[in-house]
């Protein structure tokens, strides 16, 4: 799937790579942990960026 969202995004000069930057959870005044950060830190990350770019941009 990735190979075709790239295919598709790559017409545009973009391309979706994978995120390699910690993640990082913020929470309101009102909102509770009810423990689905575990899911979210696990799961791969992606984004999108612009083809040639460095991938230590941000």
């Amino acid at each position: 799937m990735l190979k075709l969202l790239n295919w598709v995004f790559g017409w545009f000069g973009y391309e979706w790579v994978r995120d390699t930057r910690p993640y990082e959870r913020e929470y309101s005044d009102n909102e509770f942990d009810d423990g689905w950060d575990d899911l979210y830190e696990t799961n791969p990350r992606y984004r999108l960026r612009r083809k040639g770019a460095p991938s230590s941009a941000d």
